[in-house]
């Protein structure tokens, strides 16, 4: 069984403020979650417009997989790996996955989790269990993860 993802209040927060500003309340924003190799807590992260500069323009996130690089560059150099995603949806849209979400895995790496926040962040203090959660398992299939033991977001 693996262990659990964490994340830090303070992480938590910081992440969802970000998501909130890049999406200016009218646009997805998003970010890859980082973490040490071994201790599977989210330590950084990096916004995808920070890497695409045009991954924000049509309104929903639509990340350059050409541009990776960069990101593989950052993880390097700061011992550090992607385990997750997360991004935003409109407001009042469901914090389910979109079909383009389940076709286009950010990671197509089985056990990799991707994190969907509803309402463009807007509300930066969203408990953790108020957010879409969902592990790939691989060849284009999720699995959502509610109270599961397997794989749960916790805040420290």
């Amino acid at each position: 069984m693996r262990r659990p993802l964490k994340i830090s209040y303070y992480m938590w927060f910081r992440i969802l403020r970000s998501l909130r500003i890049r999406g200016e309340g009218v646009r997805e924003s998003g970010a890859f979650l980082l973490s040490d190799s071994n201790q599977r807590k989210i330590s950084d992260y990096l916004l995808y417009d920070d890497i695409d500069p045009h991954a924000l323009d049509s309104g929903i996130v639509d990340f350059n997989p050409a541009l990776m690089g960069k990101v593989w560059e950052y993880c390097e150099q700061n011992s550090l790996k992607v385990v997750a995603d997360i991004h935003t949806h409109p407001k009042g849209a469901s914090i389910r996955q979109s079909g383009l979400d389940k076709k286009n895995p950010a990671i197509p790496k089985p056990g990799y989790i991707a994190i969907i926040v509803p309402d463009y962040s807007e509300n930066w203090f969203l408990p953790i269990n108020k957010v879409g959660v969902y592990k790939y398992l691989g060849n284009k299939k999720w699995d959502t993860i509610t109270n599961s033991n397997e794989v749960k977001l916790v805040l420290l």
